[in-house]
């Protein structure tokens, strides 16, 4: 008997191995396969998401006063308040109302802490290393354009310069203020690698031409 239940409990082991190979490969099929109907699916979803945000009376509440150059109210914390565009490296993403953790696994977030486009600060928007995110972050060349299309306007900025730094000096050098209208997106990096990566890809661009108010 005791052979009987060895040998059957070879057969199950190989089994289960033979069936976790082949669900691995499917998995990876996809993945590569149909990366680009993919990112057109989440894409899609963002754009939807947006769409039906704007259109909330909560976001109709939020603008921008022309001589303060500060927001007349401001989103909550959580909330979809823009959509982030860099055509040169095919970037379109949600911008949420904080960068905790929680919020970056929806999409891309606005440091609480910094200011937001019009206000003539430094804007902080984090996100991840996925091709969902700013995994395609590194594409973007210096002269290219980054939108971000708030709720309360549309506001273009020109890439100046771009860094790569260590996660731990974060906090020293993007620092935060009201001297001029700089944009700072950030992401991990290397993008192209999983698990902790101690450094920080960072694109600084500044605000040009005249926001397109709607």
């Amino acid at each position: 008997m005791p052979n009987i239940i060895i040998r059957k409990s070879k057969v199950i082991v190989k089994q289960l191995a033979i069936a976790f190979f082949f669900t691995a490969f499917l998995v990876f099929l996809t993945l590569t396969l149909g990366k680009n109907k993919i990112n057109k699916a989440i894409n899609l979803v963002n754009n939807f998401a947006i769409i039906e945000n704007i259109g909330s009376n909560q976001d109709k509440k939020i603008q921008i006063n022309k001589v303060t150059k500060r927001l007349v109210s401001y989103p909550n914390f959580g909330d979809i308040w823009a959509k982030i565009e860099i055509p040169s490296a095919n970037i379109e993403a949600n911008v949420y109302h904080g960068d905790t953790l929680d919020l970056l696994k929806y999409g891309v977030g606005h440091h609480a802490g910094s200011y937001f486009p019009g206000e003539g600060g430094t804007i902080l928007i984090a996100g991840h290393n996925s091709s969902r995110d700013f995994g395609r972050l590194p594409q973007a060349k210096i002269g290219d354009i980054i939108k971000i299309k708030a709720v309360y306007g549309t506001y273009n900025y020109r890439i100046d310069e771009y860094e790569i730094i260590e996660a731990k000096a974060l906090n020293e050098k993007l620092e935060i203020n009201d001297k001029k209208e700089i944009l700072m997106v950030y992401t991990c990096y290397p993008v192209d690698t999983l698990g902790y990566k101690s450094k920080r890809y960072v694109v600084y661009a500044s605000l040009v031409g005249d926001p397109n108010e709607e």
